[in-house]
């Protein structure tokens, strides 16, 4: 996994299954977490504006 700013983006020799989005999600709770093939990417926090 390579972090970039509040995000984490995870990249994979072949594509990742739902599984290993369920154990991230589960390392990651309350972040917006998707899957595209090979990439995982946590999302960054959302800004709270003031």
């Amino acid at each position: 996994m390579t972090q970039h700013g509040d995000a984490w983006v995870a990249t994979g020799a072949v594509d990742f299954t739902p599984d290993d989005v369920h154990l991230v999600r589960h390392h990651f709770p309350g972040r917006h977490v998707t899957l595209d093939g090979d990439t995982i990417t946590v999302w960054p926090r959302p800004r709270h504006h003031r």
